[in-house]
């Protein structure tokens, strides 16, 4: 699967828009690659964790791998460094800080050390917020959940065992008789 058409399948599922920081940094190769142990670039060590528990719980690993096994923590890191501007990084490390802050409100804990049915009802009230019918286009779980599905379609991990992406479909035969063929594709 080439880019192209991994943009094109991923704007599918994030209802047909992509930000264009998002298409350019996969236009320009930005990709997940899964590592043990990371150290983010752009973000502080706890926004990454952060960012990977709230990647983690989007795209949960079941029978298929999940986002953490994709990468995906480190392709927002990515793309956060090179393909941002400055105001929108700024808006998505004070929207980190307030999903800690709500985590301790609620429960008293900070995000990370909170179980994963209790970062699941967080994560529901931003998608909500999100997503409801007075939601803005600048909400940053929008941005979060874009960068999670993005990253974890064009990850070899997402495209070759949940997009089932085959790249070389079907057997190749070289030399059969023009009569098992039928008539030439352009007639």
């Amino acid at each position: 699967m080439n880019r192209r058409d991994a943009i094109k399948r991923t704007t599918l599922l994030l209802g047909g828009t992509l930000s264009a920081s998002a298409i350019l940094g996969v236009m320009s190769g930005c990709q997940p690659e899964p590592v043990l142990n990371w150290t983010p670039t752009f973000f502080t060590t706890e926004e990454g964790n952060i960012v990977e528990q709230m990647a983690e719980r989007i795209l949960p690993r079941t029978d298929t791998p999940g986002a953490t096994d994709a990468g995906v923590h480190t392709f927002i890191d990515a793309m956060m460094s090179g393909y941002y501007e400055e105001k929108d990084k700024l808006a998505f490390r004070e929207a980190l800080a307030k999903v800690d802050a709500d985590a301790k409100a609620e429960h008293g804990k900070a995000f990370t050390k909170l179980t994963a049915a209790q970062q699941d009802g967080l994560l529901k009230k931003y998608d909500t917020e999100a997503y409801g019918a007075t939601a803005g286009d600048d909400h940053f779980f929008k941005t979060m959940k874009e960068l999670t599905i993005l990253g974890f379609c064009t990850s070899e991990v997402g495209a070759t065992e949940f997009l089932k992406y085959d790249p070389v479909p079907g057997d190749y035969k070289g030399c059969i008789p023009y009569s098992e063929v039928g008539s030439a594709w352009a007639t």
